[in-house]
Order: C-alpha cells, then structure tokens, then sequence
C-alpha cells in the first residue's frame, strides 16, 4: 500500500459529487493535482488534510486508516491559497506558532526553526510583518510555518496563485529544490497546467469531481487517456478530428483534413475513430508531397519564441490550431500545406477512450 492511499472516496455536494476517487502517493513524492476551476481539487486536499470528511471510502496513511481521524490528528501541514498568515505576527512568530502550539520542546523547534531557516533563506526577513513583505518573502514565511513541524506531508492549495508571473516562476524552482532536500511528501493542487506538470513527479487530473488519469507528466501529455483530457492538457490543446480505419489497407482517414495516415499496428482498431493530433506536431512545408494536405489560414499569433496558427479544415468550417517554433507571418486565407506524422496521431474510440 503506498504512503497516502484513498480507497473510492466519495463526498456529496448538493449540486456536486467529488468521487468515487481513487489516490495513491508515495512516500517523498511531489504529487500533483490539476484540474480546471471548481473540479473538486481543493475538496480532495480538504478530504486528505481532514476539513472534509468523505461520505463513503476509506483514507489510509502508512498502512493505518485515518479515514474518522479529525485533522489534528493526522499529522499533515497546509499552505493555503491566500497564504493565511498572522498579521499581528513577525515572520518568526509566524514560522514557530504551529510548534508552539503543538507543545514542541523549546530544544526541538528551536533546532528545527535553524534548519528551515537556512534552507529556505530568511534569516533576513523573520523581523518584518506580513504588511511588510513581499509576495514571495510571504509565500516563504508560509512555507517555513509548514515546515516547522516533522509534517508527514505538506498539502499546497493553490500556493502561487497570487503572485506574479516572473515570482511564479522563480517560486517553481524553490518549491522543487525544497522538496527534494527535505525529502518531503508533497500534495500540489493548481489550476495551472504548466506549474503542475513543470515540478511534479506523477500528476492527477480531476475532472468534474473525477480523477480521470494518474500518470508521470509526460505520459499524461502524450498519451491522454481519453478526450477529455487531451481536451484539458496542453497550450492550445489537442485537435480532435472525427476519423474511419481501413483494416485491409491499415490507413487512417481524416476526412475533415483530406488526409490519409499508414497506421503500423498489430492490434484491431474500430472502424469510427476520433483522431488527436497536438498543435505542434503539424509539420510545415515549403513543396507539398503526398501524404501533405492543404489548409486556409484563418489568422495567427506570434507569441515570441513561438507562433500559433488558426487554420480552417479544408473539408469543413471547423477550425484547428497548429504551432510553430519562431516567428511567423501569413496572409489571411493564405494556403499552406501540412503533414502529420502517424505515430504523432493519438486514436480514441467512441466512447472517447485512448485505444
């Protein structure tokens, strides 16, 4: 049994139900949880951390349920979304105040305030107020007040919502650094897709109170387990085309597209389809060949490194996104021919499954 484990955890909302939810992390994993707005990803951290308590399932932590254990008792420490510092309290009293609280020796959390102080480099800051800090001076503090405490793991909801973008980023690398050194169990919810699959070990994606795959973040990214979440996934994401399997010939129509593809399988595919091709993995060309289709350019945005292209399918009034590395220019209406790699095409069947 891994470290934290949820067994079909359930918990009912008059209009909503989280569940049932099945969750294992490891002992000094960073876990990532993402999903959009209102998914039920703080639930579940409230349902692990013990706000919450599920209408049906089991919740075990080390091998002992913990399912009824009232959150006092279960050891987890949380950084909230709005950081929840005391504002009467300089960042040391902030830092020491879950320690004093839970009747820590003088001794212990004395020597345990050094280490955290060190590592996480405030040693400049614990005289000010939180009136007095900055975003990530305050997002330290909060860090350092779960810290305090031998936690058996941190619970983050949201923690660099509220800061700006370049903070955000420096933020992503100190969280990571700070997990691997201290060996901790993290549990990260965002909303943000790429916080979460930049510093996760394995990820969770929660749709509509469901988590509806458990992967490393890369295999979560190429190989989604259904639409829905390639839907979810990606920057723009993934293009979905309906599709039909010729099994004596082994290709993959795209009508929409006017596109055949070789598909080199062993295995039986159904004949509906619904083909996901990633925006970045059309292929420009300068001469078209004859595995290449053309596309109108309906319009574009050049982003910096990269640009993204909306195109209209050549069969059809749908639109399709495409990315390119580096900068581009096109002419509205303007023509061009494209390629897709085959073992770049993910294939769902009607139900919408990976297949």
């Amino acid at each position: 049994m891994s470290f934290i484990q949820l067994n079909s955890v359930t918990k009912n909302f008059p209009k909503f139900t989280i569940g049932p939810c099945d969750l294992s992390i490891e002992k000094g994993e960073f876990f990532g949880i993402f999903g959009p707005p209102s998914s039920g990803k703080t639930s579940i951290l409230k349902i692990i951390l013990g706000l919450l308590s599920p209408d049906s399932g089991s919740f075990y932590l080390d091998n002992e349920e913990i399912t009824h254990l009232a959150a006092h008792e279960r050891n987890f420490s949380m950084v909230f979304q709005n950081l929840a510092l005391f504002p009467h309290m300089n960042g040391r009293d902030n830092i020491l105040f879950p320690a004093i609280e839970s009747n820590v020796p003088e001794s212990v959390y004395n020597e345990r305030f050094d280490e955290v102080v060190d590592v996480l480099h405030i040693s400049h800051i614990l005289h000010k107020s939180p009136a007095q800090m900055s975003g990530g001076e305050k997002q330290r503090i909060a860090l350092g007040r779960a810290f305090i405490n031998k936690s058996s793991a941190i619970l983050l909801d949201e923690p660099l919502s509220a800061l700006d973008a370049r903070l955000r980023e420096e933020m992503k690398i100190e969280l990571k650094r700070l997990q691997i050194e201290m060996n901790q169990t993290f549990v990260y919810v965002s909303h943000d897709e790429e916080e979460v699959l930049s510093i996760s070990d394995r990820v969770g994606i929660m749709i509509d109170g469901k988590i509806r795959q458990i992967d490393d973040p890369s295999v979560v990214y190429d190989y989604p387990n259904s639409a829905d979440v390639g839907r979810l996934i990606g920057s723009p994401p993934m293009n979905f085309f309906p599709a039909s399997f010729d099994t004596s010939s082994k290709h993959l129509h795209i009508p929409n597209l006017d596109l055949k593809v070789k598909i080199e399988r062993d295995d039986e595919l159904p004949r509906k389809l619904l083909a996901g091709v990633r925006p970045e993995d059309f292929q420009l060309l300068e001469v078209a060949n004859e595995d290449s289709f053309k596309s109108l350019v309906l319009n574009f945005e050049p982003l910096g490194s990269y640009t993204i292209v909306n195109l209209q399918c050549p069969h059809s009034e749908d639109v399709f996104k495409i990315r390119l590395n580096g900068q581009y220019n096109f002419e509205f209406k303007q023509s061009v021919d494209l390629a897709v790699h085959s073992n770049k095409v993910r294939l769902f069947n009607e139900s919408e499954d990976l297949v």
